[in-house]
């Protein structure tokens, strides 16, 4: 490279504690790479198994079928269970999951906000002494892909691959269990890499919006430290901590529950399965999650957030708080919010010509306590924002008082139907349907009699479950542009009308 033919472009964020480099710093560089005692680049010696060769004493000891939703079941020797469903929808895929009850639920208070950054970054170090960049290479050319996890309620694995590389996957998610590599260097990498993005996150207006809104709504939660780790959060993260919770989860095999969906050979399935997941070190001890205790704010709250100088805001209204569980309430309440979408949205935008987008949600969790949800949420110019809330509540009212028009549930009962037609076929769709029931408990054949249930919802249903739930608690929240929005509105609306008188003078 010339030295008179080479341009240098930096980019970087325009902060007071972000220096950037100078001209000389940057030349300097280019020195030091000349000075260097620079070596040709060498392939490393190629991987030839994640896993030393071993022989699995692994069996199945029990096998349960189950004909209306087609799955197999075995309990392997070392306690673990495996379901499988073989399906035809695509002729190359198998996606796979893993879970185990308790997660970091079973982590006390202080040692959670120790650990809850650093388990997303634990695969960065690699796994059986192998960097993650041997891993990449290694799977180069290969659809294996594993992924293990710590969740809030349970661990896990999730990984998607193919009949031909149903091995490798499995050797793979084998050494996400046995073999995970401990490298302080790597998760600093992670750290760095995460702390520069994340703290530009900060910057947007709707992030911001979600972040403070967030600490708001988990204000009695000693466990929230934030949406996103900063600078102090990284400071106290204990990776060891992070490493050995993980150690101790997944050395555990007869507390999970394996699941297999997807183009699956039996035979060469089950001699994968016993040669990887039955040989899986246990401890024969059953855990469980836990409801910690901590619940969101409920009640009447108005918030009003400001971040950002373009004249544009975010309105968001909810309607949230415990409940028993009911299935069918379940079904209206989600049913409900897919037809305030229709009716709300089309209101605001359609006759008050105020917003651009939005809509409207509903649902009620069994696990890990009994709730109900309900939210809309829409952007519009902050001029805006009073009138559009006002007329947003109007319609939920309306929805309260006299329910649903039926031609709006029937076009979200078409809507379902259609959806529900193409999702039968799709190996996630019964993926997540299978896990599911392992949770948190409900019916494990809904996605079987799914399209009857939708069908047989009234009007009454739905006004029937406004009424229980969006009677009481609404809390608003409203992101707003920093003072002097105002100002920066009139000077747009200048220079368009300059632009107009422009071009009529030509």
């Amino acid at each position: 490279m010339k030295d008179d033919s080479r341009v240098v472009v930096i980019t970087g964020p325009k902060k007071d504690n972000v220096p950037m480099p100078t001209q000389a710093m940057v030349l300097n560089v280019f020195e030091s790479v000349k000075m260097a005692d620079l070596k040709p680049y060498q392939e490393k010696e190629t991987i030839k198994n994640l896993v030393k060769p071993f022989k699995s004493e692994g069996k199945i000891t029990k096998t349960e079928t189950d004909t209306k939703l087609g799955t197999t079941t075995w309990t392997l020797s070392n306690g673990a269970k495996v379901t499988f469903k073989k399906t035809d929808f695509k002729d190359d895929e198998i996606v796979f999951s893993a879970r185990s009850m308790g997660g970091s639920s079973l982590i006390n208070d202080a040692d959670f906000n120790k650990t809850q950054f650093a388990f997303s970054a634990l695969s960065e170090a690699g796994v059986s002494g192998f960097s993650k960049a041997d891993l990449t290479n290694y799977l180069a050319g290969k659809q294996a892909s594993v992924n293990t996890f710590v969740g809030p309620y349970y661990e896990g694995v999730s990984g998607r691959t193919n009949q031909k590389d149903l091995g490798t996957a499995m050797e793979l998610m084998y050494a996400y269990f046995t073999g995970l590599n401990y490298n302080q260097d790597a998760f600093n990498a992670y750290k760095t890499k995460q702390s520069a993005m994340l703290d530009n996150l900060l910057s947007n207006p709707q992030f911001y919006f979600s972040s403070e809104h967030a600490k708001f709504m988990n204000q009695k939660n000693p466990r929230f430290i934030g949406i996103i780790p900063m600078e102090k959060e990284w400071a106290n993260t204990d990776y060891k901590k992070a490493y050995d919770i993980y150690k101790e989860k997944f050395a555990n095999a007869g507390n999970f529950h394996f699941y297999f969906v997807g183009n699956i050979d039996e035979a060469k399935f089950k001699n994968e399965v016993l040669q990887y997941i039955a040989s899986l070190p246990s401890t024969g001890k059953t855990t469980n999650f836990k409801d910690t205790g901590y619940r969101q704010m409920t009640g009447d709250y108005t918030k009003v957030y400001k971040k950002g100088k373009d004249p544009k805001s975010m309105v968001a209204i909810s309607y949230s708080g415990e409940a028993p569980y009911n299935e069918k309430e379940a079904l209206a309440l989600e049913a409900l919010g897919e037809v305030a979408t229709i009716k709300v949205i089309e209101k605001l935008r359609e006759d008050e010509s105020g917003i651009y987008g939005g809509g409207a949600r509903g649902s009620m969790n069994k696990a890990p306590y009994s709730t109900y949800n309900f939210s809309i949420s829409f952007p519009c110019g902050p001029e805006n924002v009073d009138k559009l809330t006002k007329s947003a509540i109007a319609e939920l009212q309306k929805l309260i008082d006299k329910g649903p028009e039926q031609k709006d549930l029937d076009k979200y009962k078409e809507g379902e139907m259609n959806d529900y037609n193409t999702q039968i076929k799709d190996n996630m769709f019964w993926m997540n349907n299978l896990t599911k029931n392992q949770f948190d408990g409900t019916d494990k054949y809904e996605i079987l009699n799914y399209k009857e249930k939708v069908q047989a919802l009234t009007v009454k249903d739905l006004q029937d479950v406004a009424k229980k739930y969006l009677t009481k608690g609404r809390i608003v929240a409203t992101l707003m542009p920093e003072d002097g929005w105002e100002n920066a509105k009139k000077d747009e609306a200048k220079a368009a009308a300059a632009v107009i008188k422009t071009g009529a003078a030509n």
